[in-house]
């Protein structure tokens, strides 16, 4: 039994499943976004780094995002960035890519 798992976006391997955080400040509210895909390194990292990117940008408003929520979200973001670039270089797949049906169901 093959237990590899194939990349969401581009359907090579290796990949892994990563938890990638966004976190959005907001004088008196906070909005999280917590997304669990199976990337392999390059689509990880891309992804993982788009997040991250807004989250520098949007969410340090409100005293709570400034100094506990935001400074959580960047450093779990860079526990996934690690986790990804961990990755061996990404191999084109013999499986099937995930959105496209397999023969046999056809």
């Amino acid at each position: 039994m093959d237990t590899t798992q194939v990349c969401d976006l581009c359907g090579r391997v290796p990949a892994r499943r990563l938890v990638i955080r966004r976190h959005i400040g907001m004088l008196l509210m906070q909005k999280f976004s917590k997304n669990e895909p199976t990337r392999c390194r390059e689509c990880g990292t891309s992804t993982i780094l788009r997040y991250t990117g807004r989250t520098l940008v949007q969410g340090w408003w409100g005293l709570i995002s400034l100094f506990i929520a935001n400074p959580f979200t960047i450093v779990m973001n860079l526990v996934a960035l690690v986790q990804a670039k961990r990755l061996p270089p990404p191999q084109l797949s013999s499986a099937p890519h995930p959105e496209e049906p397999s023969p046999s169901s056809l």
